[in-house]
This record gives structure tokens, C-alpha cells and sequence, in this order.
């Protein structure tokens, strides 16, 4: 088991949520898959699509980081414009990228640009 006192809050529900909408906004075929890491017990979740009801389930605050798939360039672009605008901490991956909600004391997050 983890102890969140290991970590540091980087993302608060506000994030998360103008995250939730940018994802509604865009067209169907443009919002990314999305998968979590739960920061209390470790587990990732499956890859997931719905972004109304899933995203939203539980609230945020377990949530040690999102990552999303993006399948296309355009995509990628759209998503990572949105990601920059809210001023989330990640990183880009081979899959899309990944959001952090907390990250481990002593180590450092930068900002998607």
C-alpha cells in the first residue's frame, strides 16, 4: 500500500474537471482513451472512452495519474493544445501523454507545453 504522504497534490478537482469538459467538447472520433492509476492501492484501471459518467466516477482525489491515448497526429495536437491551456503536469509518452495528480516528494513535474 502506498502512503500518500509519500506524495504532493499537483492537480486539484478544477483541473480535472475543465480536463472533463475540453474532452466533451471535441468531436467523438478526437477525444482520447483514457486509463488511471489509483495512488492508494497501485491498480490501473482498463482503457476507457467515456468521458461523461467514467471520468467522473469516484471523484479525483485517488487518482495518481491519467493517461491518454491519442491515435492520430491531429489528435495528439488537440490534446496536448488543451493540456497546455489548463496547465497540467505530464509528460508526453509513446501512447499520448500522461497527467499527473500527484507526484512522488522530491521529484520534479513539468508543465505540457
Amino acid at each position: 500500500m502506498i502512503q500518500r504522504s509519500e506524495y504532493f497534490s499537483v492537480a486539484n478537482d478544477t483541473k480535472w474537471r475543465e480536463l472533463r469538459e475540453a474532452m466533451l467538447d471535441l468531436a467523438p472520433p478526437d477525444r482520447p482513451r483514457f486509463r488511471c492509476k489509483n495512488l492508494e492501492t497501485g491498480n490501473l484501471s482498463q482503457w476507457d472512452g467515456e468521458w461523461f459518467y467514467h471520468w467522473t466516477s469516484g471523484g479525483w482525489d485517488w487518482m495518481e495519474w491519467a493517461e491518454l491515448s491519442t491515435e492520430t497526429a491531429h489528435q495528439r495536437e488537440l490534446v496536448r493544445a488543451i493540456l497546455s491551456r489548463i496547465r497540467f503536469a505530464g509528460e508526453q509518452t509513446t501512447v499520448g501523454f500522461r497527467v499527473y495528480g500527484y507526484v512522488r516528494n522530491g521529484e520534479a513535474a513539468d508543465y505540457i507545453e
